[in-house]
């Protein structure tokens, strides 16, 4: 310990991402911003203490109006100053929020029912030159993403055997801090995923990835971003970002469900801890942040609400 706290800064943010890594965190982008930050600090501070003027004046280095990134850089080293303040009592650990929250949301687009049809249109047009699978794969592999909100990693990371025909479900493994899962299918989705296994194993018999790409090699998440934003070519965000992404099927997937569950008039908090283990959450606090306001799910809650404190029933939507 004693070695490591002289290291260079960078020798000591490899050493707590290892230690991290083991623990079950991913740290893909963190990783990245804090191996930055100590590049950063080795070229200007060689072998010093970090304290937070360093950290402050690395955090704020971009030169950008989105003050929410100058607030997750500087998250991302102020919980790296924790785990070296037990090396090096020199550290200084950086006050909270002193550049304000990195975690605001920042809303998703949600897909229209129209919009889905497009993108898996569009998909199913898409050239075979490169595989002969390729249009089949990418509408299956949307559709899927669609009706069910699994996560990018989960979707490339199927197997072959993950389908079970007979059971009706798809076995998840376990990806990020989730656990491996067993989801239950609706039958139409069954059935086209059956259909769609049996059409791969006959042109990639030996690749044992349930979604094969070009060559019958597993498909790149870099790949899926870069057909889905040609699919939805012409698709104007409802969110807050510039462009859609994969990851907003998934918000789509939790606000519309909750939204339906509204419409039925039933309570709905019961259904709120089935929602986070189909996610893959622990709890509901992990949920929430893929949930959006709809006006015709407020509505709903609204006539709910209207209908508790006059003792009557809402007129049938």
């Amino acid at each position: 310990m004693a070695a490591l706290a002289k290291a260079p800064m960078l020798s000591r943010a490899k050493h707590y991402l290892a230690h991290r890594r083991k623990m079950g965190f991913a740290l893909v982008g963190e990783g990245d911003l804090l191996l930055e930050f100590a590049r950063f600090a080795d070229r200007v501070a060689p072998r010093q203490a970090l304290t937070t003027s360093l950290v402050l004046r690395w955090a704020t280095q971009p030169q950008t109006t989105n003050r929410v990134y100058h607030a997750v850089r500087y998250a991302v080293v102020r919980a790296f100053a924790r785990y070296c303040a037990a090396l090096d009592p020199r550290t200084e650990v950086p006050a909270p929020r002193l550049l304000g929250s990195a975690g605001k949301r920042r809303a998703p687009h949600i897909f229209s029912k129209e919009e889905i049809r497009l993108i898996l249109r569009r998909a199913k047009a898409l050239s075979p030159r490169v595989s002969p699978l390729r249009p089949f794969t990418y509408a299956t592999l949307f559709a899927l993403a669609a009706c069910t909100g699994l996560r990018r990693c989960e979707l490339v990371r199927l197997g072959v055997d993950d389908l079970d025909v007979a059971a009706g479900c798809l076995h998840v493994p376990r990806s990020k801090l989730s656990p491996p899962r067993v989801l239950p299918l609706h039958p139409t989705t069954v059935r086209a995923l059956q259909r769609y296994r049996e059409i791969r194993l006959r042109t990639h018999p030996r690749t044992s990835c349930f979604f094969a790409g070009q060559k019958g090699r597993p498909l790149q998440p870099l790949m899926l971003d870069w057909t889905l934003r040609q699919l939805t070519r012409g698709i104007t965000p409802n969110g807050d970002r510039p462009t859609v992404r994969l990851v907003d099927l998934r918000h789509t997937f939790a606000t519309r469900l909750i939204a339906q569950w509204n419409r039925q008039r039933r309570p709905v908090s019961h259904h709120l801890l089935l929602l986070a283990r189909y996610l893959g959450h622990q709890d509901f606090r992990s949920t929430w942040w893929y949930i959006s306001c709809q006006p015709d799910a407020l509505a709903a809650a609204s006539a709910r609400f209207q209908s508790y404190h006059t003792g009557r029933e809402p007129a049938p939507s």
